[in-house]
């Protein structure tokens, strides 16, 4: 049973839907951090025992509810997409990159536990503005469930709250990645890997590979414009679920779901994990300079007065000079 307060929170919420204002035009597409974003999109080896390994946008089966994604997997469009997101400091761009699966599984009957419905692991970049037109990569970091993992490229990069799990590994300047058979989690380097392996890379078109042991290329979507501008569909039979205080605003950490559990998968910015007092629940995407350097330690300069962060200016988090209102949480 859920809290008392965590109840009262989600009523104020669903009562502050009805006045919220609609879903706002594009802003990313067309635009210099899609060119970024796509310079850096990952290689993706996905490990797949079967076609619920595939990789796919929130909306697969046509519509924007979360808790029916699981019984629509079989019949969905499974073309390839990943989100991604931009924000950008003084010295860095922060590139984050989120794999979408409908169902997370297991090789079991999923009455032996382990499943649940959506799934959304995610990685994040740091590139150093250097001069040249998309910068240089620094370090990577990925989650893997309730882990997030560091890898750096720049030698200069070193463990801070995270040890280093392995270097970087590029692919025509691009991060490869690896995604765990059947739980989706992400890591550096080859892990969990079973059966079949499908290799993702960036292209124009949302590809469906033919089986377990083939290549196909995603397209990219913005988490801005996709996810975020719907952070307001909360509660039962709707997109998100689980709200919780972000400053002053309620926003959700969850999908809804209710296949195996409720309310199983996070959002890109509802992320629990590789914090302490110095950082809170959705750090980790809205506040990245904040939580990158708090994971790692970077040389200087590293600048954490954003130019670029919608999502803090849209939670009214950013002052006049750009700086986060909750604090930088760098390791002393």
């Amino acid at each position: 049973m859920r809290r008392p307060a965590l109840f009262l929170a989600t009523v104020m919420f669903l009562l502050l839907i009805g006045a919220c204002t609609p879903v706002t035009p594009p802003t990313f597409r067309g635009t210099f951090y899609e060119d970024l974003a796509r310079h850096y999109a990952p290689v993706i080896y996905q490990g797949a025992a079967t076609d619920q390994d595939f990789i796919t946008r929130v909306n697969f089966d046509g519509d924007w509810v979360g808790n029916n994604n699981w019984e629509n997997q079989p019949t969905g469009d499974l073309s390839a997409y990943v989100y991604y997101s931009v924000i950008e400091t003084e010295t860095h761009w922060f590139i984050f990159y989120s794999l979408f699966h409908p169902r997370d599984y297991e090789p079991h009957p999923c009455e032996q536990g382990g499943c649940h419905e959506n799934d959304l692991e995610s990685i994040q970049l740091a590139i150093l503005k250097d001069g040249s037109t998309y910068g240089r990569l620094q370090a990577m970091e990925t989650l893997a469930h309730n882990d997030i993992f560091l890898y750096p490229l720049d030698g200069a990069v070193g463990p801070g709250y995270l040890k280093v799990d392995g270097p970087l590994q590029v692919e025509d300047g691009r991060p490869v990645i690896y995604v765990e058979t059947y739980g989706h989690g992400i890591r550096g380097r080859p892990v969990g890997m079973r059966k079949g392996t499908v290799i993702y890379r960036v292209g124009e078109q949302a590809e469906r590979p033919s089986d377990i042991n083939d290549e196909a290329t995603y397209a990219l979507r913005p988490i801005y414009d996709d996810l975020w501008q719907r952070r307001h569909q909360v509660g039962p039979g709707r997109l998100f679920d689980r709200p919780f205080f972000y400053g002053l605003d309620l926003i959700p950490a969850a999908f809804d779901g209710d296949n195996w559990g409720a309310d199983k998968a996070n959002t890109p910015w509802g992320y629990d994990q590789a914090r302490d007092f110095k950082l809170h629940v959705g750090d980790w995407f809205l506040d990245p300079a904040k939580a990158m350097s708090f994971h790692a330690t970077f040389p200087q300069p590293f600048s954490h007065r954003y130019l670029f962060n919608p999502y803090l200016a849209d939670l009214r988090l950013l002052s006049a000079n750009g700086e986060s209102l909750r604090g930088k949480g760098a390791r002393e």
